[in-house]
């Protein structure tokens, strides 16, 4: 694999390869995007790139060099990546003692931080110090869904990345194309990976269609749940932090399903029930902002269980709020 099998993203690619030729390398990137997008494959290329002693802006695939970094065996190339929920203070001391060496067999030092929002306060601070006095020879990646998750200082000595959703036609696609997908599978699972590649293969093996039922099913009832109901579902949905993010994707695929439905003219047996056409159509569109604040806010670190349940919560106040209003101006 080299550059030119990464899956869109030609804007940062294009710049890394300029960078590389001109061999004005910044000492730190930030590789900014939601999760699955290709943040991880296009650092650990460019890291393949910056070792590798033959091609001029890309991994020629062929040398010692490129091996090991495929095989992620190369000695100086330094992966770091939480340890359970945190990457920890004690991690970034040992990335600052192995970046103050001179390479041991390749071109430079090379660190990739994944998820580096992840950092609890005394690990980014201690990285924030490497930044101020970045080794020689050394580029360091770091990897996150939000700059605004990240320290200001430490984002403002980093040159930014940022890497946007992909097209739904290139992530069916992929699926079809790489991934050995059926067409059908491929074209229903890639509208609700919105634009992550990584999403789509997570959501392959999750009970997909029972979770669009499920959220079809909820929003048909939204009224006539309790709060303590609300809050059991989100407890369920909530049970892993990729789960909570699948959830709420196939949520704004059945949402924009409705949507479709209203604007063709079908019945919308869903929200405000009882209100015209017009207000279940504005209400769905609310959902649908809704839901996607929460994916942004998903992506920064926030608590999936407490987000689901004010998700939940907030999508049923503003279905009673709109139907009170529907029924006094009548």
């Amino acid at each position: 694999m080299s550059f030119s099998e990464i899956v869109g993203h030609e804007k940062v690619v294009a710049a890394l390869r300029r960078a590389l030729r001109s061999g004005r390398l910044a000492h730190a990137y930030l590789f900014v995007g939601p999760v699955g997008v290709g943040k991880s494959t296009t650092a650990w290329e460019f890291a393949k790139a910056l070792q590798c002693p033959v091609s001029v802006d890309d991994a020629c695939e062929q040398c010692r060099d490129c091996g090991k970094v495929r095989e992620r065996t190369h000695p100086d190339v330094v992966w770091v990546e939480p340890q359970g929920k945190q990457i920890l203070v004690e991690q970034i001391r040992e990335l600052q003692r192995r970046l103050a060496y001179k390479p041991l067999e390749g071109l430079r030092r090379v660190a990739i931080v994944q998820a580096a929002q992840e950092m609890n306060v005394q690990a980014a601070n201690a990285l924030l110090k490497l930044l101020e006095e970045p080794p020689e020879d050394t580029v360091m990646l770091l990897l996150a869904g939000s700059e605004s998750s990240l320290l200001p200082t430490v984002v403002s000595r980093c040159q930014k990345m940022r890497f946007a959703p992909l097209p739904t036609g290139l992530v069916a696609e992929y699926l079809e194309q790489r991934a050995g997908w059926d067409p059908e599978t491929a074209g229903r699972i890639a509208p609700a990976a919105q634009g992550s590649i990584g999403r789509a293969l997570l959501l392959k093996e999750e009970p997909v269609a029972l979770w669009g039922q499920e959220a079809r099913e909820v929003l048909s009832s939204i009224l006539g749940s309790s709060a303590l109901e609300l809050l059991e579902k989100a407890r369920k949905w909530a049970s892993s932090r990729q789960e909570a993010l699948a959830r709420l994707e196939v949520m704004r695929c059945v949402v924009r399903d409705l949507l479709l439905d209203g604007v063709k003219g079908g019945p919308l047996k869903t929200g405000p029930a009882a209100s015209s056409r017009a207000v279940q159509i504005k209400w769905l569109l609310d959902v649908w902002e809704m839901t996607g604040k929460a994916v942004e806010a998903l992506d920064r670190n926030i608590n999936q269980q407490l987000l689901l349940e004010n998700l939940l919560v907030s999508i049923r106040q503003r279905a009673a709020a709109l139907g009170e209003a529907a029924s006094q101006s009548c």
